[in-house]
């Protein structure tokens, strides 16, 4: 089974970039692009400045570790499709949790919550995303399916929120 791979942080994914602040990715600092890396709303190729043969070690680097799996679109959810082995332990470790809520003293017990994910042709496949526990109201950053998957098949992204403003996020 393979190691389950560490996430980099902001600032360690700022370290490997040029940190010239050139704006040529379209944000404002590299800070701001390693986060958005980090959300996979931006690819390392996207710095011009990584691309000269010195930096493409950085460009591998960084790839291995943010993976190459898509966002599945209106969901938080990064889904390696060649990794996925279709084991089901997201699906299940999921839908045990959907059903719990922990508030401040208390436990919320939600009933008959229809499941997030299903192994669909031998891979995973989001197919509720309105049932998952990080689109409440009260952001719950669940991220138990994603802990459970043996291959780092699966993998989750903040993103933005209904009512937030996509360009507060940019400046920072």
């Amino acid at each position: 089974m393979p190691k389950k791979k560490e996430r980099l942080q902001p600032l360690q994914i700022y370290q490997l970039l040029p940190r010239t602040n050139c704006k040529l990715c379209g944000y404002p600092t590299c800070y701001a692009f390693a986060f958005a890396l980090m959300t996979m709303k931006k690819e390392p190729a996207d710095c011009p400045e990584l691309l000269p043969d010195a930096l493409s070690k950085v460009i591998k680097l960084l790839n291995e570790h943010l993976g190459t799996g898509q966002v599945i679109e209106g969901t938080d959810f990064v889904i390696d499709k060649e990794k996925c082995t279709g084991c089901g332990d997201c699906v299940v470790v999921c839908n045990k949790a959907l059903t719990t809520l922990a508030r401040p003293a208390m436990l919320v017990y939600r009933e008959e919550v229809p499941p997030v994910l299903q192994i669909v042709d031998g891979t995973i496949q989001v197919i509720n995303w309105d049932s998952c526990k990080r689109t409440l109201k009260e952001v719950s950053l669940c991220s138990l399916c994603q802990e459970k998957c043996p291959f780092n098949a699966l993998d989750l992204v903040t993103s933005l929120r209904e009512g937030e403003d996509e360009d507060e996020e940019e400046q920072w």
